[in-house]
C-alpha cells in the first residue's frame, strides 16, 4: 500500500529519529552500555538464573526524582515499550512489563531495538491515512482518547528521547575519563530488584 501524506511523514520522522538513534548507538561496547553515571543508577542486573532484569520503582517507595539510568536501562525501557506498543497496535499479547528482560549485550539490544523499528515501520505501512483518525488501534493509548495517530506521533517522540538520553549519557561518558565513578559498594535502594 502507497503511504498516504500523513502516514509518509510519520515515517519519515521516525526515520530521521531512528538515524539519531543508531548513531547514538554505533561502535558501543557493554562497559559503557552498563556505566552508571551515579550512586543509585536505574540499570539492568544480570541474575544468577541467567536473566538481565530491570531495576523497577516501587510505587510510593524510591528517590524522589528518579535517579539516573544506565544506557542498559533505557535500551530495555525502548524495546520494551516499544514491543508492548506494536502488539497492542497490530494484535498480539504483549509481556508484563516486568517479563521483559534485556538481552543480555549492547549488540543484542542493538539488534532487539532494529527489529523493533523494523516492525513498527512496517505496520504502519500497512495503514492508510484514515487509520490515523480511527481509535480502533489505540483503545489502550490514554484510555481510548485519542485515534492512532497520536501513538504513531507518541513514538517517534519517544525514539527520538531515548537518542538525547543515549547520546547524553554517551558525552558524559567519554567526558569522565580516567576520573569515572565506580560504586559497587553503595547500599542498595528500596526500588532495585532483588537479582539474587
Amino acid at each position: 500500500m502507497a503511504d498516504g501524506p500523513r502516514i509518509a511523514v510519520l515515517r519519515w520522522q521516525l526515520d530521521i529519529a531512528w538515524s539519531l538513534l543508531e548513531l547514538h548507538l554505533a561502535d558501543l561496547d557493554d562497559v559503557e552500555c552498563l556505566w552508571e553515571p551515579a550512586p543509585r543508577t536505574w540499570t539492568v542486573r544480570h541474575r544468577p538464573d541467567g536473566r538481565w532484569v530491570a531495576d523497577w520503582p516501587i510505587p510510593g517507595v524510591g528517590d524522589e526524582p528518579e535517579p539516573p539510568r544506565s544506557i542498559a536501562w533505557l535500551t530495555w525501557r525502548a524495546g520494551s515499550w516499544w514491543t508492548q506498543t506494536s502488539l497492542r497496535c497490530f494484535g498480539g499479547e504483549p509481556p508484563r512489563w516486568r517479563e521483559s528482560d534485556w538481552p543480555g549485550d549492547t549488540d543484542a539490544a542493538t539488534e532487539w531495538l532494529r527489529g523493533c523499528k523494523e516492525r513498527w515501520s512496517r505496520q504502519l505501512g500497512t495503514l492508510d491515512d484514515a487509520e490515523l483518525d480511527s481509535s480502533a488501534r489505540s483503545e489502550w493509548f490514554l484510555r481510548g482518547t485519542r485515534p492512532f495517530g497520536y501513538v504513531a506521533a507518541w513514538v517517534n517522540t519517544e525514539v527520538m528521547k531515548t537518542a538525547a538520553e543515549i547520546g547524553m549519557l554517551r558525552a558524559l561518558y567519554r567526558a569522565s575519563g580516567p576520573c569515572r565513578l565506580t560504586h559497587p559498594t553503595l547500599p542498595r535502594s528500596p526500588w532495585q530488584r532483588d537479582t539474587a
